[in-house]
Parts: C-alpha cells; sequence; structure tokens
C-alpha cells in the first residue's frame, strides 16, 4: 500500500466519522420522543443540549477539516 492511498483512506474515514458523529448528535435530540422519555424533564434536556453540542463540534470539525484541505 502506498502513502497517497493510505492517506486517501485516511480522508475518507475522517468524513465519514464526521457524518456519523453528526447523526449521534441528532439522535440525542430526538431521542427523548421516540423513547418516551420526554415527561422526565432533567434526562430530555440532558439529551436535547448534549444532542445540540455533538452536532456542533462534528459541524465545527467538519469545517475546519474542508477549511485545512484548501
Amino acid at each position: 500500500m502506498t502513502l497517497t492511498s493510505t492517506l486517501n483512506m485516511m480522508e475518507v474515514f475522517n468524513v465519514w466519522q464526521l457524518w456519523l458523529t453528526g447523526l449521534i448528535g441528532i439522535w440525542l435530540v430526538i431521542s427523548p420522543w421516540v423513547y418516551s422519555f420526554s415527561s422526565n424533564t432533567g434526562a430530555m434536556w440532558n439529551s436535547v443540549i448534549f444532542g445540540i453540542i455533538v452536532l456542533i463540534l462534528a459541524i465545527w470539525a467538519g469545517a475546519a477539516q474542508k477549511n485545512s484541505k484548501s
């Protein structure tokens, strides 16, 4: 395996990882209603707030990665 193909595989993995992290953030936001624990306000807000944080960090990391390639 050459260095170029290894670097390309790492870039693909990084993009895949960012998409998965974003999906996890979205899942954390909607999970209180999917699993019906939205009546427990503490657990609901914990899930929603951490979901938003994870989603923002995934978007931020993706933007930083895109800017570093340019």
